[in-house]
């Protein structure tokens, strides 16, 4: 019977002495200044924003510059010719095929031709595609992108649409190469196979994304009616999919009922784009580095003159009987507190308060208008390792207080 009661008595003081850092920190935020309370929980609050901002801003390039790709030159595939051809034969057929395949929302012809521009003496060896409007409006955004005039019909025939990089006029970055200010109405001579032909600009485009502004686009028909020979034929075929990321698994089934055809994922079409978002992801990571370093240090500092302002306070707790672990736990304790708080409403003033202004107001540059893009996964990943970054911080500077004589500590030495 008395080794129970010891046990229930040594429980009690168990239980007791769990009880002491909550204790001590609730008298420390309830009784300590409230204006160094509200600054280390807004310093750690914007520690956060700073780390989660920039890592869904270069997400938002990210995404924006694929979106480009994707939306304007590549589709999600791009056919191509069987090795050692030149074209893609029976479109028609090719095309229902391609339409007729689980995951396609759309296919659309592209044929590049070996052609140059000429507007009032200016020459410009610009790519120019030939395609059909009807389908390449299921399969990327450049009729919504029209800077002014309109896009093409089916049935035009001696019209042209031109990108804001070749039509040129103030402001336009590459305005050197460019038709110096060609507008709509104007006629351009399109000159293929040693003939010249005369197209008028029925508009202009402008994706702000730079290899889709310096193409020009002709109808299908209309090269049929200049070559004949292309009846029938295209050099490419780009393939909206209904999701992105199912790629891979499209590409097998059109394999199967296509097969001998080159399909390429977006990702390999790219080209450079790809090398900028790498790099961009290379940045973030680098940053991301650094958010955590001040993080970390905002913490180190916050509880490391805390801990020097009550030495006394801990050696007397010290010399009292408390533990010293449960006097460093008070410590850290306070860090994941502050941490913790700092990350909630940091994430609520992002989620509430920025995401939404730059939804309105979203950053303008070359590769078109970017918002912050937030990766759920990384924001997770990023909330913990804040907490847990903040509470090694915090440890470091409690335990080394605590390994110093009791003395030492009531004299403040």
């Amino acid at each position: 019977m008395r080794n129970k009661h010891v046990e229930t008595e040594d429980t009690k003081i168990s239980i007791i002495e769990r009880k002491i850092p909550f204790f001590l920190i609730s008298r420390h935020i309830v009784r300590g200044n409230k204006w160094t309370l509200a600054l280390v929980i807004f310093l750690m609050s914007v520690a956060f924003i700073n780390l989660v901002f920039i890592n869904s801003l270069f997400n938002g390039i990210v995404e924006a510059s694929n979106d480009q790709v994707i939306n304007t030159t590549a589709g999600n595939i791009t056919m191509q010719p069987a090795a050692g051809q030149a074209f893609i034969g029976n479109t028609p057929a090719v095309i229902d095929t391609i339409t007729r395949t689980p995951g396609v929302r759309g296919a659309s012809t592209r044929t590049l031709l070996p052609a140059s521009l000429q507007y009032k003496g200016i020459q410009g060896s610009f790519p120019i595609m030939a395609v059909q409007p009807s389908l390449e409006l299921k399969t990327t955004n450049i009729s919504a992108k029209m800077l002014s005039g309109s896009y093409l019909k089916d049935s035009d025939a001696d019209q042209i649409i031109i990108g804001r990089q070749i039509a040129g006029g103030k402001g336009v970055e590459m305005n050197a190469t460019s038709f110096k200010g060609a507008r709509v109405g104007k006629q351009v001579l399109l000159t293929i196979g040693g003939r010249s032909f005369p197209f008028t600009i029925k508009g202009i485009v402008y994706t702000k994304y730079f290899q889709a502004d310096q193409m020009a686009f002709i109808t299908q028909k209309a090269l049929e009616g200049i070559q004949p020979a292309y009846a029938g034929k295209t050099s490419s075929i780009i393939i909206k999919t209904e999701k992105k990321g199912d790629e891979p698994t499209v590409i097998k089934r059109l394999e199967k009922r296509l097969p001998g055809y080159q399909f390429i994922t977006w990702q390999a079409a790219s080209g450079l784009m790809q090398s900028v978002t790498n790099s961009f992801l290379t940045i973030d990571a680098l940053l991301t580095s650094v958010g955590f370093i001040i993080a970390a240090v905002v913490i180190f500092i916050i509880v490391y003159v805390d801990i020097n302002e009550k030495r006394r306070q801990i050696g007397i707790f010290r010399a009292i009987g408390i533990k010293s672990y449960l006097v460093s736990s008070t410590y850290i304790l306070q860090s994941t507190i502050y941490s913790m708080v700092g990350v909630a409403i940091g994430s609520a003033i992002f989620f509430f308060a920025i995401i939404p202004y730059f939804n309105v107001y979203p950053f303008k540059i070359p590769l078109g208008d970017v918002h912050l893009y937030v990766n759920a996964g990384g924001f997770i990943w990023r909330a913990i390792a804040v907490i847990v970054v903040s509470v090694l911080s915090g440890m470091i500077p409690a335990i080394l207080a605590t390994r110093k004589p009791i003395l030492d500590e009531i004299a403040g030495r």
